[in-house]
């Protein structure tokens, strides 16, 4: 699992023995038995708990700013972004496809933002 902030660019994720680290410090256990709940405190409401994926990895030649960044195994992943608005009564009003982003990354690199440096903007290729 991953724990994530809501926000695009990158960084701020948590792995591992980090992320369990987190959580315990905002959360508290109440009550026993049939009783038990779990409290979280406010400052979780920035994240979102996420399964970690790890998709198949490729040889490839990273660029940024038409440089070679590096050659190596990579990751990629594909982002497909919507909007959606609403009414005061929860009726969707609009509903739509918004685009894609496809960024790739060297294996191993944890964060992903291409704003940030981690990663680079790639092109799908259709075949």
């Amino acid at each position: 699992y991953v724990l994530k902030p809501q926000r695009e660019g990158g960084g701020n994720n948590y792995y591992g023995r980090e992320m369990v680290d987190v959580l315990s410090a905002n959360c508290t256990l109440t009550g026993d038995g049939d009783d038990a709940a779990v409290e979280l405190s406010a400052g979780l409401g920035e994240f979102i708990l996420m399964e970690r994926l790890f998709p198949p990895q490729q040889l490839a030649v990273l660029l940024r700013n038409g440089r070679v960044e590096g050659s190596g195994m990579s990751i990629s992943e594909l982002g497909c972004f919507g909007t959606v608005v609403a009414d005061g009564e929860g009726g969707v009003v609009h509903n739509e496809y918004g685009g894609f982003l496809l960024r790739t990354k060297f294996s191993g690199v944890d964060e992903g933002g291409v704003a940030s440096g981690f990663a680079t903007l790639s092109s799908p290729y259709l075949c």
